[in-house]
């Protein structure tokens, strides 16, 4: 095969959650065209699954307005690494997956060289940034969005949209014991004497660790007094590219640490207390009761209020536009309040069954398992639509 004539795809991801989804989405690409060159800034998951790693994504996986300063010349270095390979190599599309703050610039700089860029996971607009819609959309050639009312928003913007669905079904939906586990989960809580399992998620982020371990012990610590009697076995779960022993330099020897994936450990949870973010979706959509909670540094939540216009933290209170789920943040995020309201559930049978029910809407909103199949014949169509495009 002439080399000139393979089709040569960019993948930009920034974090765990998008190194997870490039590599699924690189796996979907090469079952339709094993042919194709596939490149990156991306981490292990990427390079396990076969892509050409041109950056390792880890060191650049910061949050927080006030951390991106002293990760400054990190995101420096990588800008000028990513940019100067797009413009030396022959690259057809550019695949910016989510991480807005440094992927708006790569795709600047695609659409610089006349490269085409697909959007996966539309950067969170609706929520904050609403005056970067414009310089957003000229970006941008399509845009896949994947919660259930981004495509509304989207297209009324003026954006070419694809709905993607949400990629979590893929853990969560098909063959996930939803129902079993509400089965399960009710004969735990009507035995008042035996013992519950609560899995504790305190994020990927080095800054949601740092704020959150701490709280989460002491919450469980408060947990273990008001049972009493009962047990209670606590599970944290380390996400992927956490070392175990940060977890474990503030839990003890009676606390698991679990690498299992997320919808093994939370299929056999009775509670959650779950950092907000993508996990929060992920309890409600396993349909374990549990509490969010939030708490970072003074700034950046100084910042946040004033920036982030929804009445919600929660993506599933978001994406139902109703509190199902208590959320916790900030100062309200402390541990006997936590203990206390996460301990409701065991005692208040209708709010349980009420959540069940919300997790199964909210289920059907995030659409099915397929995900990054579908995706990777969008954006090889897309792709075939460009270069067939007149010059």
């Amino acid at each position: 095969m002439d080399p000139n004539s393979i089709r040569h795809i960019f993948l930009s991801c920034g974090e765990a959650s998008g190194d997870r989804y490039g590599a699924e989405l690189i796996s979907a690409l090469r079952r339709i065209d094993p042919s194709l060159r596939i490149s990156c800034l991306g981490a292990r998951n990427m390079a396990g699954a076969g892509a050409e790693v041109v950056l390792d994504s880890s060191e650049l996986a910061i949050m927080g307005f006030a951390e991106v300063l002293g990760a400054l010349p990190a995101v420096i270095r990588a800008r000028r690494k990513i940019f100067s390979f797009l413009g030396e190599e022959k690259v057809d599309l550019v695949v910016p997956i989510d991480f807005p703050g440094f992927n708006g610039g790569v795709a600047s700089r695609a659409k610089s060289l006349g490269v085409p860029v697909f959007w996966l996971i539309a950067p969170q607009v609706w929520a904050w940034g609403g005056w970067r819609i414009r310089g957003l959309r000229e970006k941008i050639d399509r845009l896949g969005t994947i919660l259930p009312f981004e495509p509304k928003f989207f297209t009324d913007h003026g954006f070419d949209v694809f709905d993607m669905g949400h990629p979590l079904m893929e853990n969560f939906g098909g063959d996930f014991p939803f129902e079993e586990g509400i089965t399960r989960r009710e004969r735990k809580f009507h035995d008042q004497d035996g013992p519950l399992k609560i899995c504790l998620l305190p994020g990927s982020r080095k800054q949601e660790l740092s704020h959150l371990l701490p709280i989460l012990k002491v919450t469980s610590q408060a947990l273990v007094g008001h049972l009493g009697e009962r047990p209670a076995h606590f599970v944290v779960s380390a996400a992927p590219g956490v070392d175990p022993k940060t977890i474990r330099s503030v839990f003890n020897r009676d606390t698991e640490i679990s690498s299992e994936p997320l919808e093994r450990v939370l299929a056999g949870s009775d509670l959650a207390l779950v950092c907000s973010g993508t996990a929060s979706l992920e309890a409600a959509l396993a349909g374990v009761p549990h509490e969010i909670v939030y708490r970072t540094g003074k700034l950046n939540y100084w910042l946040a209020r004033h920036l982030v216009r929804t009445q919600f933290i929660g993506l599933s209170n978001l994406i139902l536009d109703k509190p199902i789920i208590r959320e916790h943040i900030q100062e309200g995020a402390s541990p006997l309040p936590l203990a206390r309201e996460l301990l409701r559930w065991v005692t208040r049978p209708n709010e349980r069954m009420n959540f069940y029910q919300q997790a199964r809407d909210l289920r059907n909103l995030c659409g099915s398992t397929g995900v990054w199949e579908r995706t990777a014949s969008a954006l090889l169509e897309f792709l075939d639509e460009t270069s067939n495009a007149p010059s």
